[in-house]
């Protein structure tokens, strides 16, 4: 699991389902699902929901590094 994204860690850490973290971050689990494969980028409005959410433990430096294909 080295190359899971920090949004999976997070999310499986606290036994969210991505339905479930989708719903409090305002988008569908496809969207969380596109985010943790790296297939897509959240908006910076979604990302500073994700930060909240995640009481920092995820932030814009996350996807950063992300490459989408």
């Amino acid at each position: 699991m080295a190359n899971e994204h920090a949004l999976s860690v997070w999310r499986k850490s606290k036994n969210l389902s991505q339905e479930e973290f989708g719903e409090r971050v305002g988008v569908s689990r496809w969207m969380i699902n596109r985010i943790e494969n790296g297939e897509r980028r959240p908006s910076w409005d979604l990302v500073d929901r994700i930060r909240t959410e995640t009481r920092g433990k995820v932030t814009a430096n996350d996807f950063a590094a992300e490459r989408v294909a």
